[in-house]
């Protein structure tokens, strides 16, 4: 059931471990009724872009298709398929437009058509109506 709680989450890394937690977090939150507003930026408005495909980092990269499949069999969606639980359940993306430009993705690169462009100070407003923040690093 809708309350009138509301989470603010800010996600910087598209790392396939890193996602995890995040958007299970969110996902949950849905579910108890909260309103979720994520805030992509830095190198993770990658996730937002058609076709993303999750990677380990560091050493691990070159060998993500292994801990990306295990986490398969064990239940863990696609991040895009979680973005797209989020936003049938009424949750709000946000790109960072700076971010976006320097990591080459277009508006038409986008997974869904009404991801909101915006920079800080956009997002800033948007922390201040919601009493739940998580930063992702």
């Amino acid at each position: 059931r809708p309350n009138d709680r509301a989470l603010a989450m800010v996600i910087s890394d598209p790392g396939l471990f890193e996602l995890l937690s995040p958007l299970g977090f969110a996902l949950a939150a849905s579910l108890e009724g909260v309103s979720v507003r994520i805030y992509f930026q830095a190198k993770a408005v990658r996730v937002l872009k058609k076709g993303f495909t999750p990677r380990a980092r560091g050493w691990m990269r070159p060998l993500s298709r292994f801990p990306f499949k295990g986490l398969e069999r064990a239940g863990h969606l696609h991040p895009q398929e979680k973005l797209r639980q989020l936003r049938g359940r009424g949750a709000e993306f946000y790109a960072c437009g700076p971010s976006m430009d320097h990591f080459k993705v277009g508006r038409d690169d986008l997974i869904f058509p009404d991801v909101k462009i915006a920079a800080y100070l956009t997002f800033m407003a948007v922390m201040a109506q919601s009493d739940i923040h998580v930063f992702v690093q």
